[in-house]
C-alpha cells in the first residue's frame, strides 16, 4: 500500500493511533523499568512498539509524531484508545493492510488488561 492510496482521514486516524500506540510503549517501558528485570512490561512494552512500526509503514514520513505523548498514562487505557480508533479505519480496499495492525492491537489489549 502506498502513503498516496489512504484518504485523509484514515490517515490522521492511522497516525493517530500511531502516536497513541508509541505513548503506550514508552510508558511500558518507564514502568517496566521501575519494576525492575522481571517485570512483564518489558516483553508487552516491546509488542508494542512493533505496533505503531506497522502504521507508520503505511504512512508518509510527515504523517507520524508530532512529538507529543498522549496525556494519558495508563498503558491499557492506551492500547484500548488505539483499538477503538482503528474502528473508524475502513478495512477494505485502500486500507486492507490495516488488518494485521488492529489484531495486533486486539492482542495487545488482551495481554495488558488483567
Amino acid at each position: 500500500m502506498s502513503n498516496d492510496t489512504i484518504d485523509r482521514e484514515a490517515r490522521e486516524s492511522l497516525a493517530a493511533v500511531a502516536r497513541l500506540l508509541h505513548g503506550a510503549a514508552v510508558r511500558a517501558w518507564a514502568q517496566a523499568e521501575a519494576e525492575g528485570p522481571r517485570s512483564r512490561l518489558h516483553l508487552l512494552g516491546l509488542g508494542i512498539h512493533t505496533a505503531p512500526c506497522q502504521a507508520v509503514a503505511m504512512l508518509a514520513a510527515d504523517d507520524y509524531l508530532d512529538g507529543r505523548l498522549p496525556a494519558q498514562n495508563d498503558v491499557a487505557q492506551l492500547l484500548t484508545s488505539a483499538e477503538k480508533l482503528t474502528r473508524s479505519i475502513p478495512v477494505l480496499g485502500r486500507t486492507a493492510g490495516i488488518s494485521p495492525l488492529v489484531v495486533a492491537i486486539c492482542d495487545l489489549v488482551h495481554e495488558a488488561t488483567p
